[in-house]
């Protein structure tokens, strides 16, 4: 389960900077139509378990607000070693963010879905490091850009993907959309 980003001045933002990622030979930018925030996500989701997994979704944001957030700071995971990931954070309206995320944790674990053991880092993932000799460039770019101003998201619906890797990356599809803020309005794919 996702939550899309929206708003235009960060989302101009983030199309400049991957443009600059998509530079950086062994870096894969994520297509600026698949950037979202992951709340909960599965190795894999037995078709048996869809409609659980939407009745969780739905819950979540139905009890949940909509988000305002900004975006601030490039960083790299694994924080120690070679970068494999690289992100960017989350400044003002962070705390709405882990909040919807503890949501869906509680709402899918009521499903009888297993619990995260990770604690949940509210980040963007702007690109993976496809070849190992790009980690380095991944990781001066996060240090340089740690004062990077990504603008301010409207946060307001959460979407259940089904994910499915090809040669070209993941293509993502909706299952369901559920808007933030109590609205029971069905939308398309629920």
């Amino acid at each position: 389960m996702a939550v899309p980003i929206a708003g235009e001045e960060a989302v101009t933002r983030l199309r400049a900077l991957l443009s600059q990622l998509r530079e950086i030979r062994g870096l894969k930018a994520v297509p600026p139509q698949q950037l979202h925030f992951t709340l909960k996500f599965f190795d894999e989701l037995p078709g048996a378990r869809v409609a659980s997994a939407k009745s969780a979704a739905a819950r979540t944001a139905g009890s949940s607000p909509a988000v305002s957030l900004s975006l601030s700071g490039l960083g790299v995971f694994p924080p120690r070693g070679p970068a494999r990931v690289l992100w960017v954070g989350c400044g003002a309206g962070a705390e709405g963010l882990m909040a919807l995320a503890s949501a869906a944790e509680a709402e899918f674990s009521r499903e009888g879905f297993e619990r995260e053991t990770r604690p949940f880092s509210p980040h963007l993932t702007l690109a993976r490091v496809k070849d190992p000799r790009a980690s380095r460039a991944a990781a001066e770019l996060a240090a340089s850009g740690a004062a990077f101003d990504g603008g301010t998201l409207e946060l307001s619906e959460v979407v259940l993907f089904q994910s499915v890797l090809g040669p070209a990356g993941a293509a993502h599809t909706p299952l369901g959309r559920w808007p933030l803020g109590g609205s029971r309005t069905p939308s398309p794919g629920r």
